[in-house]
């Protein structure tokens, strides 16, 4: 019991200290030959990450719904049609069972073969 707790534990701090030690070489200085980079702005990151991405969002929408934009078609569906029961019978409900099939001979927890 107590070497399967030792194991489990042992593993899971190896686990989560596995991305620490590798990420380490991450956190050097800055060579001696380079230049020292600026501080980047919260403006400049906010346009980076958010203002990008939303550009090429509302392009790629407005790159897709222009065409049919121009050709004058709905958008929207169209709330008028009736409702449809697909694969079921054309007409009425009456139409469900037809008058000359007889039930109660076959079929449900009393049938048989």
């Amino acid at each position: 019991m107590t070497s399967t707790l030792t194991r489990r534990i042992t593993l899971l701090l190896l686990a989560s200290a596995l991305p620490v030690l590798v990420a380490a070489p991450a956190g050097a200085e800055v060579p001696e030959g380079w230049s020292t980079p600026e501080d980047v702005s919260l403006l400049q990151i906010l346009v980076v990450v958010a203002g990008i991405p939303l550009v090429l969002f509302a392009l790629i929408t407005l790159a897709v719904l222009l065409p049919a934009l121009t050709r004058g078609e709905k958008l929207l569906p169209s709330t008028e049609s009736k409702d449809q029961w697909f694969g079921g019978p054309g007409g009425s409900a009456g139409e469900l069972e037809p008058a000359g099939r007889q039930t109660g001979t076959t079929g449900g927890a009393s049938g048989s073969w």
